[in-house]
């Protein structure tokens, strides 16, 4: 017989036996999360249905509005443009009458008839599907007094030429017509129908936009569910995101200071790294000399070789420089065809020798593409550091200096002026 110690043990015991194997509590863990994600996604199809459904419809409504709007702004172009064409004989009226009448919208004037609606022919199912029956009778009312404007237009016009299609000098038989009761009490009537015919559409709309409003109302407690079950995919997957993120966040950084093309530093890593060196050297009470380089005649070369031959020539025109670099200098791709290079503890003749020597290695170099053998040259405007300008002053003179070099034949070094280095020699 068991005393209360022994069953206090078996109790222990049991659960631990029946506990659920690690590989099927992962299975599970597998399962419900799988779950989790298929309602989520149904929830998620269901809005996204409710939501297309009113915009379809509210799509349906413009359409239908914008096109009876243009049906209303071309029966007044058409009156306005008949009546003052009989009352100027001004061809251009006559021409801007007809270009607007033989442009028809497949809506208004699609061959639906309200006689094969009635007797349930689905012929033209699609042609006028969006009215109802109140607003097609309104809708063939209206093409019927547009026909018969029309047709009260067309015989003035008629009348304004002879036999041999040459305007008459006297218009006034014709533009009586335009100008009768007849005539004018058609217009309006027919504008009171499109009036009635847009109140109609709209109207019947707007239910239609109700009812799926209600129908979402019901969905939107369904939302809250929604945003947690996202919460918790997105706490289960933050452990993996964080992880990855920062084995990419090294690579992306240096990405950020790359030229995509070239490889070389971009204008960015220049204007922040540059400070620092031009920092350096003052305080070592030495100099940096920063050369704006351009290639010669680079829109040629696009031009004639070709945009894939140019990035070409512009990497090969960086590979060669990046050889020449020694520690601490900066090379960068300033924009275009134009570079940055940066001399660290460098003097002045030293900077131009370097510049100079630069310049003739590119000069002989050959690039070969597909359209032959392409050769380039390049143009370089130096300036070396003070204590007082900073790198986009220094940037802003080696461009006067490369300006200088470009009008005195391309193909050579230009130093700049030394404006402060008698002052701090």
């Amino acid at each position: 017989m068991l005393s209360w110690h022994g069953v206090l043990e078996v109790l222990r015991i049991e659960p631990m036996k029946k506990q659920i194997p690690f590989k099927l509590s992962f299975k599970l863990f597998e399962w419900l999360l799988a779950l989790i994600i298929a309602f989520s996604t149904y929830l998620g199809f269901q809005f996204y249905q409710v939501t297309l459904k009113a915009q379809t419809i509210e799509n349906q409504r413009f359409e239908i509005v914008s096109s009876l709007n243009d049906f209303r702004g071309r029966t007044d172009n058409l009156s306005y443009l008949s009546r003052h064409f009989l009352f100027t004989l001004d061809i251009e009226f006559l021409e801007k009458y007809q270009k607007i009448n033989n442009s028809k919208n497949s809506l208004i004037y699609g061959d639906a008839h309200l006689t094969e609606f009635l007797a349930g022919s689905d012929h033209h199912e699609n042609t006028i599907q969006s009215f109802s029956l109140e607003e097609r009778v309104l809708f063939n009312r209206v093409i019927a007094d547009d026909a018969k404007l029309r047709m009260m237009e067309k015989r003035a016009l008629e009348h304004v030429f002879n036999e041999k299609n040459r305007v008459q000098k006297s218009p006034e038989i014709s533009t009586s017509e335009l100008q009768s009761e007849d005539y004018l009490r058609l217009n309006l009537e027919m504008l009171s129908l499109l009036n009635n015919l847009l109140v109609s559409v709209n109207h019947r709309f707007q239910q239609q936009i109700g009812e799926v409003v209600v129908e979402s109302t019901g969905m939107i407690y369904t939302i809250p569910a929604i945003l947690i079950i996202n919460l918790l995919l997105l706490l289960a997957s933050f452990v993996f995101i964080n992880t990855r993120m920062r084995e990419y966040h090294t690579e992306l950084e240096g990405m950020s200071f790359k030229d995509f093309l070239t490889g070389v530093h971009n204008r960015k890593y220049l204007m922040e790294a540059g400070p620092f060196l031009l920092s350096l050297n003052r305080r070592e009470k030495t100099q940096v000399a920063v050369l704006l380089l351009d290639i010669d005649k680079f829109k040629a070369i696009n031009d004639l070789y070709g945009h894939d031959a140019g990035d070409e020539v512009l990497v090969a025109f960086s590979k060669t420089i990046n050889k020449r670099m020694r520690k601490g200098d900066i090379f960068s791709r300033f924009g275009g065809e134009e570079f940055v290079l940066m001399l660290n503890n460098v003097r002045s003749l030293g900077a131009e020798h370097f510049a100079n020597e630069l310049r003739i290695q590119l000069s002989r170099l050959s690039l070969q593409c597909s359209n032959g053998a392409i050769c380039y040259t390049v143009s370089i405007g130096v300036v070396m550091s003070d204590d007082h300008s900073d790198l986009t002053q220094l940037i802003s003179r080696a461009d006067e200096a490369l300006y200088r070099a470009k009008n005195s034949g391309r193909n050579r070094v230009v130093m700049a002026e030394m404006r402060q280095l008698a002052a701090t020699g």
